[in-house]
């Protein structure tokens, strides 16, 4: 999903000059920081465009409520991460399964600690446009990875491990919201064993399996 659709999909006017989006950009960070720092339900409207130092006005001529604010930033985050995998499923051919178990959960890891917004932003029930699209195809890459590390492995099986990495890593995810700030290493760690068990067995098994 480009910058452009999620703006169109989510923003009453997408900016059309430079200052108009370094504006956007400055009422989504100062959201960002908000919903990291105090939460969804303690942010308001008046709190982001006081962060941003703008005016009130400014941010609904842009946002029609605080949910939109919140659906636009969790679409980019979800569109900055599939970049990420993307890269990561890319190079997973010189990875080993437990490498690549590690880097996947590191990535996941490191993308929360970067943006600290992202995972508040999963536990809120806010409309969002999701990107079928976008999430098939990251599903493809890391099945056709996994297929080029097992050449035997049927496609079919592919796209299921493919879909049960994500699903082990969303796991990790709601982990994460239940546990405190300074459990996160523990948990990572325990994904990893989890992940790296799991396709160790399903990249050296053989079509009969």
């Amino acid at each position: 999903m480009r910058v452009s659709s999620i703006l169109s999909s989510s923003v009453r006017v997408a900016p059309q000059q430079e200052r108009s989006a370094r504006r956007l950009a400055g009422f989504l960070q100062a959201a960002a920081e908000l919903f990291a720092e105090a939460g969804f339900e303690a942010t308001t409207m008046q709190a982001i465009a006081d962060r941003s130092n703008s005016s009130i006005g400014a941010l609904y001529n842009y946002f029609p409520d605080k949910e939109s604010v919140a659906a636009t930033l969790r679409a980019q985050y979800a569109q900055q991460l599939q970049a990420r995998l993307h890269s990561l499923v890319a190079a997973s051919a010189k990875l080993s399964a437990p490498q690549f178990a590690e880097s996947f959960i590191d990535c996941i890891a490191t993308f929360a600690r970067e943006r600290p917004a992202w995972l508040n932003l999963h536990a809120i029930a806010i409309p969002a446009t999701r990107n079928r699209t976008a999430h098939k195809d990251l599903r493809a890459s890391i099945a056709n990875a996994f297929r080029v590390k097992n050449p035997s492995l049927p496609s079919e099986r592919a796209l299921l491990a493919a879909n049960v990495t994500i699903q082990i890593v969303k796991g990790m995810k709601t982990l994460y919201l239940e546990s405190e700030t300074k459990s996160r290493g523990l948990i990572e760690a325990e994904f990893r064993k989890v992940l790296s068990s799991y396709l160790e067995g399903v990249l050296s098994r053989s079509p009969t399996d």
